[in-house]
């Protein structure tokens, strides 16, 4: 799946993006709030200015996602913890 069909199928209320392989996107300043990407690979994606509020990222894999300025208040992350900032200068994350 490449970025656009992602935007494409959000856009028209798809929310459900489990373990689906989605390493190397480029999905800056997009609105994926409440979207599920549980046990997907997020591996290499570029969220910069993204909003992923109230995401769940249970079990994905985020090796050198990019996380500038994201949004992901509310986001379940990988350790099942509640994110509760934005992330102002993060650059990779080396999970």
């Amino acid at each position: 799946m490449d970025a656009n069909e992602l935007l494409r199928l959000y856009s028209e209320g798809r929310r459900n993006f489990r373990s689906q392989d989605l390493q190397g996107l480029s999905l800056t300043k997009a609105s994926l709030s409440g979207i599920d990407f549980s046990g997907a690979n997020l591996s290499d994606t570029d969220f910069t200015d993204s909003d992923l509020g109230n995401a769940n990222l249970n079990w994905a894999t985020l090796k050198r996602v990019k996380l500038t300025h994201t949004n992901l208040v509310g986001a379940k992350m990988p350790d099942g913890r509640i994110h509760n900032d934005r992330l102002e200068s993060a650059n990779f994350l080396g999970i």
